[in-house]
């Protein structure tokens, strides 16, 4: 499987990707652009979350502690320092010692959060916790998107470290990621599944505006140019 910072560039390169793409279409602002950019390279570790790796695991949840956090103090205010402080510290403690802990107890690596369940739940979790903190739909659908892709990166790419090409053939570890839900785990993925099916009928009111922005994105992708024309530049003429 591909390590931690195999998956970091990765998931850096794809959301980057994205990122220019949305801006070519004029449909975020460079703000809401790098925003975008930083959830989907971060969503590319999120199915390490059942790392057995500790060194691997606090770096995991010091990430995504301080970012849970810094979410927090930008969307509430405080009228003192030290509420600002004590909240941040708060978040922070709250990931490292009680959250970090339950998911070294209850989660095995290579189980249930590399599958494909697990990334609709994530997706479908971000598109949530985004209209909560009084994102915008169109805003939370873009987010829910980086997370999506991000998550798919990571198993795609240890998939296809499961290859060796050089012996040719498949390691031991192949199909243990790109899976579409984890048999060993049942209760777990049931949840899983549970979870993305209840996060889905919570949405279905705003399922007509979704199908729309879909509609005006799939357009908006047709306009875009991705070669640039020569004729817009002036060309020094040579006198002969």
């Amino acid at each position: 499987m591909a390590n931690f910072s195999t998956h970091l560039k990765a998931s850096t390169i794809v959301s980057a990707t994205l990122s220019s793409v949305l801006l070519s279409m004029s449909e975020v602002s460079g703000f809401q652009t790098l925003g975008l950019f930083i959830v989907g390279a971060l969503a590319g570790l999120l199915p390490d979350l059942d790392s057995d790796k500790s060194k691997s695991l606090n770096s995991l949840f010091s990430i995504f502690a301080i970012l849970a956090a810094g979410v927090l103090l930008l969307n509430f205010k405080f009228n003192s320092i030290i509420e600002t402080w004590g909240l941040g510290l708060i978040v922070y403690l709250l990931f490292m010692f009680v959250i970090k802990p339950i998911f070294e107890h209850f989660t095995v690596h290579r189980a249930t959060l590399h599958s494909i369940s697990a990334v609709c739940m994530f997706g479908i979790l971000a598109f949530h916790s985004s209209l909560l903190l009084g994102v915008t739909l169109h805003l939370s659908l873009l987010c829910s998107i980086f997370v999506f892709v991000g998550a798919l990166t990571h198993l795609v790419l240890d998939e296809c470290y499961s290859v060796d090409i050089d012996n040719k053939e498949l390691k031991a570890s192949f199909g243990t990621a790109l899976k579409p839900i984890d048999l060993r785990y049942p209760f777990t993925s049931l949840a899983q599944v549970g979870i993305t099916i209840g996060c889905v009928y919570f949405a279905m009111p705003h399922f007509s505006t979704i199908t729309d922005l879909l509609y005006t994105w799939a357009d908006r992708l047709q306009t875009i140019t991705f070669l640039p024309n020569l004729s817009d530049y002036e060309w020094p003429i040579e006198l002969s």
